[in-house]
């Protein structure tokens, strides 16, 4: 082997060793580091405005001035732009976005509407709206409505008399001398007393599931009780059940749509959560028990009321 040959086979041995090569790297990244550290870790205090945060500050300048704004108008919406992020960066620094319900509730909202365009964009064919309107025709006039009238017993202010005053008022009701006041016998909820022909689906929405389930199994023309709500106790008389007629899925598409995208959305929304819940260690620290009188129905006068009496 001559001199020059094993030179090279020194030379190719040397390049081989992992501790050169990491040197060599090493370096290399070092020199280079100035030219390309703000793409690979941009810095905290570098603010980007974007141009889709530009798009919707002039959007909604538009929709406020009904025109788009000029070059002197444009710098300020660019300022409010830089403004917001710099206090927004700010105000987590000092942890003002922690114990604030408001903040909490907004970046969960956001993570749910992140599958808005997903439910949007994926069209479910007629052949699947059909089968979920076979699989909910209550929610779209199928089920029975109901007409009915309902007598609230408030548990905070009958106390240990609940039971035997709503045994005596039903009793009174069905001796059949038409003795009825609302403004006396029952006690003050911000819901109807009559309800007019009205689906479970609605029922249900103001005194609850177990109210609602209970009502097409009272017989018709007579008070029974106690039927209960999430407010307490009630007597009802159910006066009429109306049949619902089954609809063809032409006559409530639309609706029908939208009822099934929500629910997807819904759907996909818990999914979601479910997979994001499982990397925490959760643990409950319940408050004390309630005062007896801290849940106590709201007055009607003090709850917004439909023209129809029904709650908004």
């Amino acid at each position: 082997m001559t001199r020059q040959t094993e030179k090279k086979s020194r030379v190719r041995t040397l390049l081989r060793e992992p501790l050169l090569q990491f040197t060599v790297l090493g370096g290399a990244l070092f020199l280079a580091w100035p030219l390309i550290q703000d793409k690979v870790a941009p810095p905290q205090n570098r603010i980007v405005i974007t141009a889709q945060q530009m798009q919707r500050a002039t959007d909604y300048f538009y929709q406020t001035h009904l025109r788009a704004p000029d070059p002197d108008e444009l710098q300020p919406l660019i300022e409010d732009e830089i403004q917001t992020e710099v206090e927004f960066r700010e105000g987590l620094a000092l942890g003002l976005d922690r114990d604030d319900e408001i903040i909490r509730r907004r970046i969960k909202q956001k993570l749910d509407f992140m599958t808005e365009d997903v439910i949007e964009q994926a069209k479910p064919s007629d052949a699947v709206l059909q089968t979920y309107l076979d699989g909910h025709r209550d929610r779209f006039g199928a089920g029975p409505r109901i007409v009915f009238s309902q007598i609230f017993l408030d548990p905070s202010r009958h106390g240990d008399h609940l039971a035997a005053d709503g045994a005596k008022l039903l009793a009174r009701l069905n001796a059949g001398d038409g003795r009825l006041d609302y403004g006396v016998d029952s006690d003050t909820l911000p819901v109807p007393n009559d309800f007019e022909a009205t689906a479970l689906p609605d029922v249900a929405a103001m005194l609850g599931t177990e109210f609602a389930a209970a009502l097409p199994a009272q017989p018709v023309g007579h008070w029974v009780g106690p039927i209960h709500s999430g407010y307490g106790m009630h007597l009802v008389l159910v006066r009429e059940i109306k049949p619902g007629k089954p609809p063809e899925l032409a006559e409530v598409r639309d609706q029908v749509l939208r009822e099934y995208q929500a629910d997807r959305r819904a759907e996909i929304n818990q999914e979601a959560y479910q997979k994001m819940r499982a990397k925490y260690a959760i643990s409950i620290q319940l408050p004390p028990p309630a005062a007896p009188d801290r849940y106590k129905p709201a007055n009607a006068a003090t709850v917004g009321m439909a023209d129809d009496g029904v709650p908004k």
